[in-house]
Formats: C-alpha cells, structure tokens, sequence
C-alpha cells in the first residue's frame, strides 16, 4: 500500500536530483550525498528548497491515498468495528466486576448472618446444658432424700461431677440440694 522507502518514488527521485538541498536528506542509492553548494545557500532558499519538498511529500500521501483508498477505508472500517467490540467487552468487564462486588457484599452479609447465629446457638447451647445439670442436681437431692443415702455408683458418680461444677456453685437456689448432695457423698465415705 504505502511507498516503502521515498527513493523508491519515481517523481521524488527527479526532485531530489533537481535540488541539491533536498538530496542530502533522503539518501539515493544508498549514498548520502553531502554537497558543499547547498551548506551555502542564504536561509531563504534553505525554505524555498523545504517549502517545495513538503508539497511534495503532500502530493506523494494524496496521490498514494487516492491509489489506496479502499484498504485504506476497510481497515478504518475495522478499527471502528474493533473498537466496538473493545468497548462492549470493557462494559461487560463493569458489568461482571459491579456483579462481583454484589456478590461479595451478600456473602459478607450472609457470613454475619451465620456468624451471629452460631454465637447464638452456642450460647443456648451452653444454657441448656445449664439447665439439665440444674435438673438432675433436683432429681437426685429428691431421689437421695427418698432412697435414703442408698444410691447407685452411677448416681454417685453423677453427684461427684455436679457438687465441683463451678458454674452450679454460682447459682444461690442451688446451695441446699448441692449441700445435701454433698453430705451424701461424705456418708458414703467419699469426699467431695
């Protein structure tokens, strides 16, 4: 499509040839010609020689574009089309990243969400074990003041676990059956 190299033009070739000036730019035949008449020509004519050389260079690109313009309009057809297709996937991209941030923000959510509940159940977790320990400390305050002191080793056993209970010993209710408890252990010769 393009001139390669500006020798390689037919016309450039005899302008060069006409101005002494112009031919110390653009080397001809491989040779850079470096002419001692054109070191001293006045400033003026430096610009003539310039001026004349940039009209053809201009006359060179509208004469090439002229010879080219249909692959010179398909591939700026293509970078059209190319740079739609870039946007449309830089709007997917925001898209897929907004996503992905809403996405995060319901998984933190959620994670709270379990997090607290978890606490939660721990908490009832730890009450209701509480409250079975309470339980069975009444039970057996009631079954040893019926039976007497005459109890199983299992319930023995049983009542060794709940008099060191430290978290029973807080509860004021409690004192009198862990008191009589205790008392049981200490007639069956164990201490407690």
């Amino acid at each position: 499509m393009a001139i390669q190299n500006i020798s390689d033009a037919q016309d450039t070739l005899t302008i060069l040839k006409q101005d002494d000036y112009l031919s110390q730019f653009v080397p001809v035949n491989n040779e850079n010609k470096l002419n001692t008449n054109s070191i001293r020509l006045s400033i003026e004519q430096k610009l003539s020689s310039l001026n004349k050389g940039l009209q053809h260079v201009e006359k060179i690109i509208r004469d090439q574009t002229y010879k080219n313009y249909k692959e010179l309009f398909n591939q700026v057809t293509w970078i059209e089309n190319l740079e739609s297709i870039i946007y449309g996937i830089s709007l997917q991209i925001q898209n897929l990243q907004s996503l992905i941030e809403l996405l995060k923000s319901r998984v933190v959510d959620l994670f709270v969400k379990v997090q607290t509940q978890v606490i939660l159940l721990n908490k009832l977790n730890a009450t209701c074990g509480l409250l079975r320990k309470i339980m069975r400390t009444q039970i057996l305050a009631i079954q040893s003041s019926e039976k007497g002191y005459n109890l199983s080793s299992n319930s023995m056993f049983e009542i060794k676990e709940l008099i060191i209970d430290k978290d029973l010993k807080e509860i004021s209710f409690l004192n009198k059956d862990l008191t009589k408890l205790c008392n049981i252990c200490k007639k069956n010769q164990n201490i407690c």
